[in-house]
C-alpha cells in the first residue's frame, strides 16, 4: 500500500459513478485515465517541475488525506457491518 492506493481508490469511485463496473467502457476509461496520469507525471519529471508541489499548502494536503479517510471508511462500512444491501454510494 502507499500513495498509489489512494489514487486507485478515488479513480475507482469516480468511474463507478459514471459507468457500470466490469464493462468494456469502465476498463477503457480506467486505462485512459491511468495513461494520461502517467504522461502528466513523466512530463513533470522531464521538465523538472517537481518544485511545484512546494506551492501546495499543508492544509490542502491534510484536507485531501482526510477526505480519503472518510471515503475509505464509508466504503468499508458495508463489510464491517456485514450488510450487503447498503447502497453503492453512501456520500
Amino acid at each position: 500500500m502507499g500513495p498509489v492506493a489512494v489514487v486507485s481508490l478515488l479513480l475507482g469511485t469516480l468511474l463507478r459513478d459514471e459507468v457500470e463496473p466490469n464493462t468494456p467502457e469502465y476498463l477503457c476509461l480506467a486505462f485512459t485515465a491511468t495513461f494520461f496520469a502517467g504522461v502528466t507525471q513523466a512530463a513533470l519529471g522531464f521538465f523538472r517541475l517537481g518544485f511545484l508541489i512546494d506551492f501546495l499548502s499543508h492544509a490542502a494536503i491534510v484536507g485531501f488525506m482526510g477526505g480519503v479517510v472518510v471515503t475509505i471508511a464509508l466504503q468499508q462500512l458495508k463489510g464491517l457491518l456485514g450488510n450487503k444491501d447498503l447502497k453503492k454510494r453512501l456520500i
